[in-house]
């Protein structure tokens, strides 16, 4: 979170993490103003959310806050000290990204790691502590944030409890912002309507980078090949099968047999008439 200090027409920038911070002009003080009384302040950060406490009677914005008191400060506000001395804590202002700096990220990571082909659309989270994380969008609205009643939750501070929505219709994805903060990126281009989501896009949310990978095409079905035979079987013939022969039964051989001997008799008896 970042702050100025104001003393004597002078003003110290700096930022403080999430924690607790003492802030005054003694030596055991985490951030020393040689202006103030030690232990002047005590401040709570926690994600975007300001507490602060102070030994002496203190205002914001020009109403007294008595010693000892929490009083939650948002960011925008200042905080008046003894001595016309004063805390401003700065708004957080999101700085556009390059477009070719993130280009060249997404290609490394996407190069890096081919994800595996999907039927439905997914979600790789890229860095922070849920890298390697993937979530399918099969609903037709996902929520991306923080907060508990997200659909894909990110463990990530810089992200909003209700940050992006993506909705989906008939195959088409789209991404929206839902008025966060730090806002949402698609590719390092900042998101101020509803975008379309291609292949391959990179999202950024906070800190954190997430792959989109759209749904795999179902390919129309081929006709089937005829299946080769098998080895060792018998190849088919190409011609249709002479129908078998007929068998002679043994009667119809004894009537060959006895019409063959008349015929034989029959020329005996005509040679012998013709020599006698």
């Amino acid at each position: 979170m970042r702050f100025e200090f104001q003393h004597l027409g002078t003003t110290t920038p700096f930022e403080l993490p999430e924690g607790h911070h003492m802030l005054g002009g003694g030596p055991e003080d985490h951030v020393r103003l040689e202006a103030l009384p030690p232990h002047l302040l005590t401040l709570h950060i926690e994600g975007s959310r300001l507490m602060v406490e102070a030994s002496r009677t203190f205002d914001v914005n020009g109403v007294l806050v008595p010693p000892g008191v929490s009083r939650l400060v948002l960011p925008g506000e200042v905080v008046g000290l003894p001595d016309t001395m004063a805390l401003s804590v700065l708004p957080e202002v999101p700085t556009e990204r390059g477009q070719g700096t993130l280009a060249v990220l997404k290609g490394l990571l996407t190069g890096l790691d081919a994800p595996t082909p999907s039927r439905a659309a997914t979600l790789t989270c890229l860095t922070g502590l849920d890298v390697g994380r993937t979530h399918a969008l099969a609903e037709s609205r996902t929520e991306l944030g923080r907060g508990q009643e997200a659909t894909l939750r990110l463990r990530d501070r810089s992200v909003s409890r209700s940050h992006a929505r993506i909705h989906h219709d008939r195959g088409a994805f789209t991404l929206e912002d839902l008025g966060s903060p730090n806002g949402v990126y698609v590719n390092g281009q900042r998101v101020h309507e509803q975008v379309p989501l291609s292949d391959g896009d990179v999202l950024e949310l906070g800190r954190t980078l997430l792959r989109f990978q759209a749904p795999l095409e179902e390919l129309p079905e081929s006709p089937a090949e005829p299946q080769p035979p098998e080895a060792g079987a018998a190849p088919e013939a190409e011609h249709p099968t002479a129908p078998p022969t007929a068998r002679v039964s043994r009667g119809e051989w004894w009537l060959v047999a006895l019409g063959g001997a008349a015929a034989l008799a029959g020329l005996v008896v005509t040679y012998a008439l013709t020599t006698g």
